[in-house]
């Protein structure tokens, strides 16, 4: 069937296949000539009328929660309830928090300071942030001093991720991700006093760790052997989705040599150059569904470091970076900066959702239902970190909010680079009064405590558009659409 846009109470309506605003002498020629009789028109009345929103893109650069350059922090149990409202200021919401158990080698985590991480994560949530967490039993200040660096036995890290798991289950709304630690200098599963770098105890936390966290947040290891050891097949996307992951669906990776040699310092280290580029190559693959993150370093031969706006566009998309630390390794950053692409890895770190169109029923009967579709293409490095799905808000004429949970979209569908479509209906609830509704969308924080807080709002890559009402409302954390819903 041909498609087509009818105009009804001045309101653009879509009808490719959807629509709208009755029969009669409104209906097209091509409706009403032969071939199109009775069936194509039962049908069609029998489809709510749709309606159509065209949303145009926008190069704004904005803070986005679980993305982009994050900054430095502190011990979480450190944090206080001012100490980094400098980094919203600054344009972040993304933070790394260096948990430091040196004093604990040899102990048990007193009560005090698990109450100090307490009150750390909730500071975190008044400021708006999320952490890139990561505990470790030394903190060497050069790389120097890394190879005298202590940890911990494997039964003390074990007792100390038992004991950290009702903190960790309790908020984990504010953890973007957790990063493996505890092993070795810098907690960086290398160089371990304790002999922690075996395969069989490197499982071992691992195990403990998956264990300590909730089933739908990412654990993050340093090193591409490691996972394809475990995990041969990277993880697919419907795994990855699943209301209950694998072991596999929720360990990813993080780099903290990014681009600094030949090898990343490491990160890709093997006995020949083909075993290298595999281990890449599985990166690549297992970063598609996961994202990855992490910092560049000081690199051991300037020559080998890979420093160019060039390198860091093709190897942030390749690698699918959700996040990158802006305070190290300078060198980079000061070459960056020459080349002009900072605000442009800034814009494509991790996700970058951007509407294209968005159509809902423009009536709706009362404890009815509403169909509704999107179609968005992410234009960043990776998916969303941790589930997100959208949600429409139905304003009545009091400004008084009625959420709709959209059901199969989660946005960590969105493949980097592809359009996606998501469509559906939503069941209206009974309390819903009859009239007139303003409708905007949002993808909220999956969070309950945290859903109605705007800082964690995943906000949509759109312009806004006086014209057609089209406007990002900041204190809501949702795109007003210019479109209403008659509930009658």
């Amino acid at each position: 069937m041909q498609a087509w846009t009818l105009k009804c109470g001045g309101m653009a309506l879509c009808a490719a296949g959807l629509v709208a605003c009755g029969g009669g002498e409104d209906e097209p020629d091509s409706l009403r000539s032969e071939g199109a009789a009775s069936a194509p028109m039962a049908r069609l009345a029998s489809v709510a009328p749709m309606v159509l929103v065209t949303l145009q893109p926008t190069d704004l650069d904005f803070p986005g929660p679980e993305r982009g350059f994050y900054r430095f922090a502190t011990d979480p149990s450190k944090i206080t309830a001012t100490s980094l409202l400098y980094v919203a200021q600054e344009g972040q919401r993304l933070v790394y928090t260096p948990a430091d158990l040196s004093a604990y080698r040899t102990r048990s985590l007193p009560s005090s300071y698990l109450n100090k991480l307490e009150t750390g994560f909730a500071n975190l949530r008044k400021q708006g942030l999320k952490t890139v967490l990561r505990f470790a039993y030394n903190y060497p200040e050069t790389e120097a001093e890394y190879l005298n660096a202590q940890d911990a036995t494997l039964s003390r890290v074990k007792s100390h991720i038992q004991q950290l798991q009702p903190v960790l289950q309790r908020n984990a709304d504010v953890i973007a991700v957790m990063q493996g630690g505890f092993i070795g200098a810098w907690g960086e599963w290398h160089t371990s006093s304790h002999n922690l770098t075996t395969p069989a105890r490197k499982a071992a936390v691992r195990d403990a760790l998956l264990q300590a966290l909730p089933a739908q947040r990412l654990l993050q290891v340093r090193y591409p052997a490691d996972l394809a050891r475990w995990y041969p097949e990277p993880v697919t996307l419907a795994q990855w989705l699943s209301s209950s992951p694998p072991p596999a669906a929720r360990v990813g990776l993080h780099n903290d040599c990014f681009l600094a040699s030949a090898d990343d310092v490491g990160t890709y280290f093997a006995e020949t150059v083909a075993e290298s580029q595999a281990l890449r190559t599985y990166a690549q693959k297992a970063t598609t569904v996961t994202g990855a993150g992490g910092e560049t370093c000081a690199p051991p031969e300037p020559a080998q470091a890979r420093m160019t706006c060039a390198d860091l566009l093709r190897e942030g998309a390749a690698y699918h970076m959700s996040y990158l630390k802006r305070d190290y390794y300078g060198g980079f950053f000061a070459q960056w900066q020459a080349g002009g692409c900072l605000a442009e890895v800034s814009r494509r770190l991790g996700y970058r959702v951007e509407l294209q169109t968005v159509a809902h029923s423009s009536t709706a009967a009362h404890r009815g239902t509403l169909a509704w579709s999107a179609t968005l293409l992410n234009q960043g490095w990776a998916r969303p970190l941790n589930a997100r799905s959208l949600v429409l808000s139905l304003v009545d004429v009091q400004g008084q909010t009625t959420v709709l949970p959209l059901p199969g979209s989660d946005l960590r569908q969105a493949a980097p680079g592809e359009l996606l479509r998501l469509e559906g209906e939503v069941a209206l609830p009974a309390t819903l009064a009859t009239g007139t509704y303003r409708v905007h969308l949002g993808a909220p924080d999956a969070e309950a405590s945290l859903a109605a807080n705007p800082a964690y709002t995943l906000r949509f890559a759109n312009a806004d558009d006086g014209v057609a009402g089209v406007q990002w409302l900041v204190s809501q954390g949702a795109l007003a659409l210019g479109t209403t819903l008659l509930v009658q």
